[in-house]
């Protein structure tokens, strides 16, 4: 059985994924584990990665690229180092193309699998439809060889009537699929957070730069979010954050 989760944030361009990244690593350190963090992509200008500011809180941000080296030397140190509890990357919207053709040639979920981790992604969505676009591709390339959580991000509205009236919904909850919602964040309080190039638990003290009403609602955000991934039956399996007993092994089990 599956034990541990390899977790992709996945999506078009422009839709929140970094932002997901990052709310995941905070709640992974709040829950003390044992995580790789990866990113795919380089950003113009510094070339820094949207990651990059969780070095802070002791995370070692790797790049991964689509090649066979770098394959092996993730896959190697999964199996090394047997206290991994998961893995976390970040790809960006535009390597779609690059990732299919990286799992044809490398079969990089079969070999995850052998290695005892379930590939999660984690796929936010606006209200265009090209995000349905995106997801129909992955659905119809990985199928039931993944768990799929999408995230309706409400920085783009309360409705998402291209996904919800689309039949890919339906495919996506055939396999056990769920729907996670962001709140909402105003531009401005967001771009503060941003300028900040701190951890959001960080950027949230009374050590930032961000004014005493707008780090209160960052932190109001926060909660919400992970509330919502705590309170539901499914999304902390699928995250990580627990383990079904039927993704134990038999010397884990407890009665």
């Amino acid at each position: 059985m599956f034990r541990k989760r390899f977790v992709i944030t996945v999506g078009d361009s422009r839709v929140g994924k970094s932002t997901i990244s990052r709310l995941l690593l905070e709640l992974y350190n709040r829950h003390e584990l044992n995580v790789r963090a990866y990113y795919h992509g380089q950003r113009p200008g510094d070339l820094s990665n949207k990651l990059s500011a969780y070095e802070q809180l002791g995370f070692s941000i790797k790049h991964l690229g689509f090649n066979r080296g770098d394959s092996d030397i993730l896959l190697n140190e999964l199996e090394m180092f047997s206290e991994i509890d998961l893995v976390l990357t970040d790809m960006p919207g535009q390597n779609l193309l690059d990732f299919f053709r990286f799992e044809n040639e490398i079969y990089f979920t079969e070999n995850l699998e052998s290695l005892g981790y379930r590939p999660t992604f984690i796929h936010p969505i606006s209200n265009r439809r090209d995000c349905v676009k995106y997801l129909q591709s992955l659905h119809d390339f990985f199928g039931s060889r993944v768990d799929y959580i999408v995230v309706k991000n409400q920085y783009f509205g309360e409705y998402f009537d291209f996904y919800d009236n689309n039949e890919v919904r339906q495919n996506i909850e055939s396999l056990k699929g769920v729907e996670l919602i962001l709140p909402k964040i105003e531009d401005n309080i967001y771009q503060d957070l941003e300028d900040t190039n701190l951890p959001y638990s960080l950027a949230v003290t009374s050590d930032s730069d961000i004014q005493l009403l707008h780090r209160s609602v960052t932190y109001n955000w926060m909660e919400n979010f992970y509330d919502v991934v705590m309170n539901d039956s499914v999304i902390p399996l699928y995250l990580g954050l627990k383990r079904d007993r039927a993704e134990l092994q038999p010397q884990e089990l407890r009665f």
